[in-house]
């Protein structure tokens, strides 16, 4: 990828939101698939609830034929400090991760949970690394690719993963709004790290404040974030990953922020 443009990038829509708005993921598969199809977005991260149907292939493929979206990949995530819940964890990772490898060339998005960095042993660190090993070779066994996405964590654990776990192993899909939350600046970050960029997810929010319903309602600089992707030569998936903002009604219905969400992507950032 040549620096100073926006390749390759596929958008996508995680559907993470669903389930806040009430939706049953598993049940209600094609409502979901549906929607996202409407609102024309070109591609879709499941949730993991998507995969527990008895038919979650069938049902998936047929979504997929019937509104053209292609399938990013999917998401999880689990305490990789604790090594005694760490062989229950690497068996429900091995079955979700056979199944994202049954949809083809996907990607799984990991978002790590435990004690922080801070306040660690020796021992939990090496089970950190330990776990986050396992995993990328467990996905790349399959043909998956993991990414280590991102999610509030101080830079002191984020930077603890990017120091021991090899770049090929360990891709980064960092959430550029939890990056905010955590303290680390995310154009920062981005510029950083630009060669181990696979994914980005997106939303808006109030400098100072909270996260937004849609995008374009808070302070998120899109045309600066392009200019930013075009100078690091970005050419993963950017993902619109909306959540309702804590403790504020619902003043509209999902639909319409996902559309208005889309817009503003196309008319800031040019997808």
């Amino acid at each position: 990828m040549v620096k100073g443009t926006v390749g390759i990038m596929r958008l996508g829509c995680h559907v993470y939101v669903f389930s806040e708005y009430g939706y049953d993921q598993a049940a209600q598969l094609d409502e979901v698939w549906d929607m996202v199809a409407d609102c024309s977005y070109p591609a879709i991260e499941i949730h993991a609830p998507m995969l527990e149907r008895p038919d979650w292939y069938e049902a998936i493929m047929a979504a997929q034929e019937r509104t053209g979206l292609q399938t990013i990949g999917g998401s999880n995530g689990g305490n990789l400090t604790d090594a005694a819940g760490w062989d229950a964890l690497r068996r429900k990772m091995d079955e979700y991760t056979q199944k994202l490898a049954r949809l083809g060339n996907v990607k799984c998005g990991f978002t790590a949970t435990g004690v922080r960095a801070a306040e660690r042993t020796d021992e939990q660190s090496a089970q950190v690394v330990r776990a986050w090993t396992e995993l990328a070779q467990m996905c790349r066994a399959r043909g998956v690719q993991l990414n280590y996405h991102t999610h509030g964590e101080p830079i002191a654990d984020v930077q603890f993963v990017i120091d021991h776990v090899p770049a090929e192993l360990l891709p980064l899909g960092p959430d550029l709004d939890w990056l905010r939350f955590g303290g680390i600046d995310p154009e920062a970050f981005l510029r950083a790290h630009a060669d181990r960029l696979v994914m980005l997810h997106v939303r808006d929010y109030h400098l100072g404040g909270s996260r937004t319903f849609a995008l374009g309602e808070g302070d998120a600089d899109y045309p600066h974030l392009k200019t930013v992707l075009e100078q690091i030569g970005f050419a993963g998936d950017f993902v619109v990953e909306l959540a309702t903002p804590p403790g504020v009604p619902r003043d509209r219905d999902l639909r319409e922020i996902l559309r208005t969400s889309r817009a503003h992507v196309r008319e800031t950032v040019g997808l």
